[in-house]
């Protein structure tokens, strides 16, 4: 097989006056008719930017640059570090950090006079003293300036002969409609970007470039919030169609020392109770992280933090605010949370080790476990002492469908877990939506659950009615052309390793950073 057919990576249901699906695959998002099944507009991410550091311009001893952006005689690593320090910090120089620039001539010549010496200067005696031992180091400084130089221009010529690195996708990050304002919020992870699109026409309307990495993505009546992998939360106004044109930038909220995985936003009390209140509603923000946190704080006076959830031992991926004003959470562990957020406790563990487990046969759980393995490197290693074949878990999505279940999807699990509300508001497991292959993508509309799965064959969007008696799913397109994009055989393992990121967040085996 020489190519296959990618995946969705994220999935939105906008119920306006003409109802419409939207899948990102890969860097393209597709506006789609929920009536006619037909795609109306299409909207690709710009190119992503190259990755890596820009190269540094360095000035020749004129003060200006050669044609090519390079000086005429570029200065050794150990000493463009100097000549940076040693310039007077002018204007210039404090604005751009990656040009080496000097204030005047007699600074830079200075700099490079110590390594630019004539021959005839490097023949004349030192001047005669009454210490002989005062020059005798001066040819072991001198041997090391000269390796030091080698070293530099071989790593330059090493450097240059390299080609540039390949152009990677500008992937879609997120996809969240807003309905009052006739608007498609989308992240891209590549550059950094939030855009708002038209929700017909899939037009950009207006962009904002974020600090890092956005991870996760809510809405409040009046805001965009956004948490990035630097573990900061910032919001964005939404915008009335005669603000589109005014310039605004994002504000801070807050902030976690660890990555930021997931956020949502609560009020208490609940909606149904506010009614003859005389009492004013609170607004909150909940966000979770890799270090087992969930904190809740109040919005929008975001310095103020309203308590925890601790319990969790592994990341948290995932939160979920029901409409019974409760929070669902999940990740790295083997159950669910349910909490009362308020008073930080935690009401439930609920299982799920067990139902995965009874999903499959050994031979089923083994082929699915090297399965979940080979999607990234790091996960192809086994914990010592660890069972040999023992499904991963790793929450990616929770959804409340309809007021009446909670749905939870696993990396790499081809199933979507229902849990039911029992009468004292717990969670009790309802079985399994079975799928043709692992589920990259999630949302809910009313009583129909939509998905995307990473099949070579079968629907590419699936969807499932949980009224009907036996909730079975069905080929959204229902046999009509839509192939999407297709991934060559060569570019598969990179696909997997941005599609397939919840495992990444594990400490220890199967996890990165310092604990790997």
């Amino acid at each position: 097989m020489s190519s296959r057919r990618h995946p969705v990576q994220a999935i939105a249901f906008a119920q306006s006056d003409s109802p419409k699906l939207f899948i990102a695959i890969a860097e393209t998002v597709y506006a789609i008719s929920a009536t006619t099944h037909e795609t109306i507009a299409t909207w690709k991410a710009p190119p992503a930017p190259v990755q890596g550091k820009p190269q540094s311009q360095v000035l020749d001893v004129t003060g200006k640059a050669g044609e090519d952006g390079d000086a005429t005689e570029a200065l050794p690593a150990n000493e463009e570090a100097l000549a940076a320090t040693t310039a007077p910090k002018t204007e210039e120089n404090v604005e751009s950090t990656d040009v080496v620039m000097a204030d005047s001539p007699p600074s830079v010549s200075s700099t490079v006079g110590k390594r630019k010496r004539s021959p005839s200067a490097t023949s004349i005696a030192p001047p005669e003293t009454s210490d002989p031992t005062e020059t005798t180091t001066d040819p072991q400084k001198s041997d090391k300036k000269t390796r030091n130089r080698k070293k530099s221009e071989k790593r330059k010529a090493k450097n240059a002969a390299k080609p540039p690195p390949p152009p990677q996708p500008n992937y879609i990050g997120q996809l969240v409609p807003i309905i009052s304002g006739n608007l498609l919020a989308v992240t891209t992870l590549e550059d950094k970007t939030l855009r708002l699109l038209n929700l017909e026409t899939l037009e950009v309307v207006k962009e904002w470039v974020l600090q890092k990495r956005p991870s996760a993505i809510t809405l409040t009546p009046a805001a965009i919030l956004v948490g990035d992998k630097f573990g900061d939360v910032f919001s964005y106004k939404i915008p009335t169609p005669s603000e589109i044109e005014e310039n605004s930038e994002g504000k801070l909220l807050l902030g976690h020392v660890s990555l930021l995985t997931t956020l949502t936003t609560a009020t208490s009390p609940p909606s149904s109770q506010q009614i003859g209140s005389s009492g004013d509603v609170k607004k909150y923000i909940i966000t979770a992280d890799r270090d087992e946190h969930i904190r809740i704080t109040n919005y929008p006076l975001t310095h103020v933090i309203h308590g925890f959830c601790l319990g969790h031992t592994a990341f948290v991926n995932r939160l979920l605010a029901t409409k019974d004003n409760l929070l669902v959470s999940g990740g790295g562990d083997d159950w669910l949370g349910l909490w009362d957020w308020k008073g930080g406790n935690l009401l439930q563990r609920v299982d799920i080790r067990t139902p995965v487990d009874a999903m499959f046969n050994r031979e089923e759980a083994k082929a699915l476990t090297e399965k979940l393995r080979g999607y990234n490197k790091k996960r192809k290693r086994r914990e010592e002492g660890a069972p040999e074949v023992e499904i991963t878990i790793a929450v990616t999505d929770i959804l409340e469908v309809d007021g009446k279940e909670v749905i939870v999807v696993l990396e790499g699990v081809p199933a979507i877990l229902r849990y039911k509300y029992t009468t004292d508001n717990k969670l009790e497991y309802a079985g399994y939506v079975k799928a043709a292959a692992s589920i990259t993508s999630l949302a809910v509309q009313g009583s129909r659950i939509y998905f995307g799965a990473d099949s070579e064959e079968g629907a590419l969007v699936s969807y499932v009615d949980i009224t009907e008696g036996e909730a079975t799913a069905k080929d959204f397109f229902d046999g009509r052309s839509f192939e999407g994009q297709v991934v060559e055989e060569a570019d598969v393992n990179a696909v997997n390793e941005r599609l397939y990121t919840a495992e990444a967040f594990r400490k220890g085996f199967g996890g990165f950073m310092e604990d790997d």
